[in-house]
């Protein structure tokens, strides 16, 4: 299945469809700004949907 169509995210696969580096992702993870869930006791994924309600609530840039 490709990336784009799979539910759920390794950080790893969130920082390749984004560009956004992982360090970033894991620290809003962890200041509760994107939600992630954990499969297992290390492993974290983040469903696509909650990707895209992050993405979507980052401020615009305006020139």
């Amino acid at each position: 299945m490709p990336i784009e169509n799979r539910p759920l995210l390794g950080v790893d696969e969130v920082e390749a469809l984004t560009g956004v580096p992982a360090k970033i992702i894991r620290a809003q993870v962890r200041n509760g700004l994107l939600k992630a869930r954990m499969a297992g006791s290390t492993t974290m994924r983040i469903r696509r949907a909650d990707l895209d309600a992050w993405l979507d609530a980052l401020p615009a840039w305006h020139a």
